[in-house]
């Protein structure tokens, strides 16, 4: 008995993970050109618009010109309706802090938002738009 609880317990995580796979991979091999705002606040500190590239690639998300040296991070993805994903990551950097992406692809448009914690406590947001590259 013990052995068929066992082995139900392992076919359902080994789905799980299966599945888990699969949804990040659908991001995978994308890249975005994304055009990045700081809400008022953020501006009051110093904070500029800029324009990263993001890219999904091996289940990590990387972007250059992200203002601030961030490492690439593991991603999570999940289907909102028929055409439409939400991913969630967040990177870190030793000198930097955190940052926290949250966002929605829908076809070959993306928006979101950036929520950058430095490490002094300061905590500075933006919101994006962007179009699919590849």
């Amino acid at each position: 008995m013990r052995k068929i609880a066992w082995l139900a317990v392992f076919a359902m995580l080994v789905s799980t993970l299966a599945v888990a796979g699969h949804q990040v991979s659908v991001l995978d091999g994308t890249t975005w050109k994304l055009h990045v705002d700081p809400d008022n606040m953020a501006k009051e500190k110093g904070a500029e618009e800029f324009k990263p590239t993001m890219t999904f690639a091996d289940g990590k998300v990387s972007l250059t010109d992200s203002k601030g040296t961030f490492d690439a991070s593991p991603y999570t993805v999940e289907k909102s309706d028929k055409k439409e994903w939400t991913f969630k990551t967040e990177q870190t950097s030793a000198t930097e802090g955190t940052s926290l992406w949250t966002g929605t692809i829908h076809d070959s448009t993306i928006e979101g938002k950036r929520i950058w914690t430095k490490l002094n406590g300061e905590v500075w947001t933006y919101t994006f738009k962007g179009e699919k590259l590849k």
